[in-house]
């Protein structure tokens, strides 16, 4: 017990990875059982659970052990304490855990997310106290991450105030805030940290490009996507230019040449589903302006599956080998499984607009459950054993 809290990645890896199983494998069931005419019990309708559980019910908790492992190093203090960042996750994920039970109690539901407010409200907490104790000249990042943790934080109250009250508009609200002012930036902000850093230790004569603008207009285009959003604005113009930016974007950091290395080329394929979701928003906000609604969910699916999904599974599997202490090579298992995830965000897009919708919702629950449960039982136990190195942490 003592190594498995002995670093936040540890936990907050552990506790998000088994969430995450247990969440697809309730949505594969739902999907398969929708397949065949049927449905499952459920206290709550599955689309709203869905909604919220696949947005807050475990990318935070990869976030806390990410950042508290790594945000340190950047602002030059110690990792927060184990003290205050195991009842923050453990707190955390019972709340997640609740919102399953939830399917066949419905007061759980907003006991569940309660937990996740207040324990989020304290990881920010936990945070902000470590960008505070900095005194290192470059902190924006940090900032920046902190202000998307309290956007999530705000999301997360929204939610509970559809849960208590049963308030939709309170549910559509969280979903854009989630996604715009919270997850969108803490995933760019990442990617513009550390893309640049690890291509320029692995692509020749490779230079660093990651000027503060692109940052800074990445994080404000996307909160003016969802700004746009919740007043019921058509964001086009927006999204034309996100979509234009994050496409030159991977072209700058060489996308291309990161395919000679799997482990790097893991994480700028993943960036560049960005560009190709927001190519898909302004293809779709284009349509409504003629009245028609032509690809569906196949936008939203495209940034949290395609982005989001594999980003996670890219970075996890690169923290997860070096803080365990072991070579940085990616084994073929674990290029097999991010490969295949991104045949998941492929099949959930192209459900949206090809006549085989069933079968392509079945594939992508059950390729989503299949890649995360084989990836999780891989590593899983490196969180339950010392380093293979014999350092800390």
């Amino acid at each position: 017990m003592k190594t498995f809290l002995s670093a936040p990645h540890r936990i907050g890896f552990f506790c998000g990875t088994l969430l995450l199983i247990a969440s697809l494998a309730w949505w594969a069931s739902e999907m398969l059982l929708r397949a065949s005419g049927s449905t499952m019990p459920s206290s709550i309708a599955p689309m709203f659970l869905h909604g919220y559980l696949m947005l807050y019910g475990f990318f935070p908790l990869f976030m806390l052990g990410f950042i508290y492992t790594a945000g340190p190093k950047w602002l030059g203090v110690d990792s927060p304490s184990a003290k205050l960042y195991v009842p923050i996750f453990i707190t955390y994920a019972v709340g997640s855990a609740l919102l399953i039970a939830a399917l066949f109690w419905q007061p759980l539901l907003s006991l569940g997310i309660a937990l996740h407010w207040i324990s989020w409200g304290a990881a920010c907490l936990v945070w902000l106290d470590r960008v505070r104790a900095s005194s290192a000249p470059d902190r924006g990042h940090a900032i920046h991450i902190a202000l998307a943790f309290a956007m999530g934080w705000i999301g997360q109250g929204l939610a509970l105030y559809w849960a208590v009250f049963g308030a939709t508009t309170g549910w559509l609200s969280m979903i854009e805030i989630c996604l715009w002012g919270f997850l969108l930036p803490v995933y760019l902000t990442v990617s513009h940290r550390m893309l640049p850093f690890f291509s320029a230790n692995a692509i020749p004569n490779y230079s660093a490009w990651r000027p503060l603008w692109l940052l800074n207009a990445m994080i404000a285009l996307s909160w003016g996507h969802g700004a746009l959003k919740l007043a019921h604005f058509n964001s086009l113009p927006v999204d034309a230019v996100f979509a234009g930016l994050l496409l030159y974007t991977s072209y700058r950091w060489r996308l291309f040449a990161s395919l000679q290395n799997r482990l790097l080329a893991m994480l700028h394929l993943a960036f560049a589903w960005a560009a190709a979701a927001m190519l898909l928003y302004t293809v779709q906000d284009a349509a409504l302006l003629t009245g028609s609604a032509i690809l569906g969910f196949a936008p939203l699916h495209a940034i949290s599956i395609g982005f989001f999904g594999t980003m996670l599974l890219g970075f996890a599997t690169r923290v997860s080998l070096g803080h365990a202490g072991l070579p940085l090579i990616l084994s073929r298992l674990a290029w097999t499984l991010y490969c295949l995830l991104h045949g998941v965000a492929i099949a959930r897009v192209l459900a949206e607009v090809l006549p085989w919708q069933n079968t392509l919702l079945c594939a992508a629950a059950l390729g989503a459950l299949l890649a995360f449960l084989l990836w999780g039982s891989r590593f899983m136990p490196v969180y339950l054993k010392p380093r293979a190195d014999g350092k800390a942490g």
